[in-house]
């Protein structure tokens, strides 16, 4: 079998973790032996690594963490270097921000060292352009990714036109040809045993009262205080109003919304943490926000628009290629000052025409046709095939197994 090393800088629970796990093994039926590298998860989050399936064989980097650290960043580098050796992969494919810069540089002085072509591919599951980080580190960000682009990287994975346009065009990473675009997958099954009740039974939520909820880690991108005042409008105007954040984070972030809660005095607002059962989550939400700043595709809507739920969203990277310009499928916000307030409104207008609005059946039409886990593994696995001799004796074997 050709081999692909997969490299993610941790496995906590969220979109780009799951990404890889269902990819790593679904792509193994057709062909393609994956050894998935990944680094330490942090003590606040949730470890998605035991739910990788048996047959992907995994390796774990303890010195690859998120957090810039020139020591544990450099044995992360050859950890991953040794592996590369170790395994002389026919691909490496990174995934999220520091794996992509460790393991795409690492790829590139292997193939300089073996003058073995080893195809090196990114997959951007959003990009640290902008709203991340200090001016200063974003513009080191962006020129190393502009470095690794130019002489580390094969192909450009994107997975939404807009986001493709941002990083292309706005940004100016890579070349039209090294771009690629690749929606996300989502593994749906989940959709057919929805827990109406679980959630609220556990928070004390009134069974009459109709529930907003936001899913996902919390971190300043999120913008989960903007959710919070948003909130707090809504449960001065409506009674049947309850909220659920759906997620974890930091200390300093879980503290930080706590105390911007009791500062707004809201009473109808529970915090979950982490709810690893998607039947439990989309099974009691009546309708979805989504605050961020700075998005790639949030499988939260994915996992919404599947369920039958009415999405509200800032407009922010690839929220806007899913709900769509004209809002066809979902509704919009614009970011700024009048945020909360068009937020607020459109919750009210999702929840009162939900049984009547066409937005919930073309989002799930829309969700079902374009964003199946298989469709994402025959795309990727056409890429490979692309780039690699080998993928002719994939070809086969995937042939010889259907």
């Amino acid at each position: 079998m050709p081999k692909i090393l997969r490299i993610i800088t941790r496995l906590n629970v969220g979109g780009p973790a799951k990404h890889v796990s269902w990819v790593s093994s679904r792509l193994q039926e057709k062909g393609w032996d994956t050894v998935l590298l990944s680094g330490k998860v942090e003590d606040d989050e949730d470890d998605l690594s035991p739910f990788v399936p048996a047959s992907v064989e995994q390796v774990k980097i303890p010195s690859m963490i998120r957090s810039l650290h020139p020591i544990h960043d450099l044995r992360a580098f050859l950890a991953i270097l040794r592996q590369i050796f170790l395994h002389s992969p026919s691909i490496v494919h990174t995934h999220t921000s520091k794996a992509g810069l460790l393991g795409r540089f690492a790829a590139w002085i292997y193939r300089i060292v073996t003058f073995r072509k080893v195809k090196i591919v990114h997959t951007f599951h959003g990009h640290t352009f902008h709203s991340y980080f200090h001016p200063l580190k974003t513009k080191l960000f962006l020129f190393l990714e502009k470095f690794l682009a130019r002489f580390c990287t094969d192909r450009i994975i994107t997975i939404s036109s807009q986001q493709k346009n941002e990083i292309l065009n706005d940004f100016r990473v890579g070349t039209e040809s090294q771009h690629v675009i690749i929606p996300l997958g989502v593994d749906f099954g989940f959709t057919t045993e929805l827990h109406r009740t679980r959630l609220q039974e556990l928070h004390h939520i009134p069974a009459e009262h109709m529930l907003v909820g936001i899913v996902g880690r919390i971190a300043p991108v999120k913008n989960h205080p903007s959710f919070l005042r948003m909130c707090k409008i809504l449960e001065q105007e409506c009674s049947n109003l309850s909220f659920l954040v759906i997620g974890g984070g930091s200390r300093d972030d879980m503290k930080s919304l706590e105390d911007l809660k009791n500062k707004l005095g809201l009473q109808r607002l529970k915090f979950a943490g982490n709810v690893e059962n998607p039947r439990w989550i989309y099974g009691c939400l009546d309708a979805l926000a989504v605050t961020s700043k700075n998005e790639g595709t949030p499988v939260s809507i994915l996992e919404a628009f599947a369920s039958k739920i009415p999405v509200v969203s800032t407009k922010a990277g690839g929220t806007v290629d899913l709900i769509g310009l004209d809002q066809e499928r979902g509704f919009l916000v614009e970011q700024g000052e009048k945020q909360e307030q068009e937020l607020a409104r459109s919750v009210l207008a999702a929840l009162e025409s939900l049984e009547k609005s066409t937005k919930v059946t073309r989002a799930y039409e829309f969700v079902m046709k374009n964003y199946s886990v298989q469709r994402l593994c025959d795309d990727l696995h056409r890429l490979y095939l692309s780039l690699t001799p080998e993928g002719t004796k994939a070809a086969s074997f995937s042939k010889n197994n259907s």
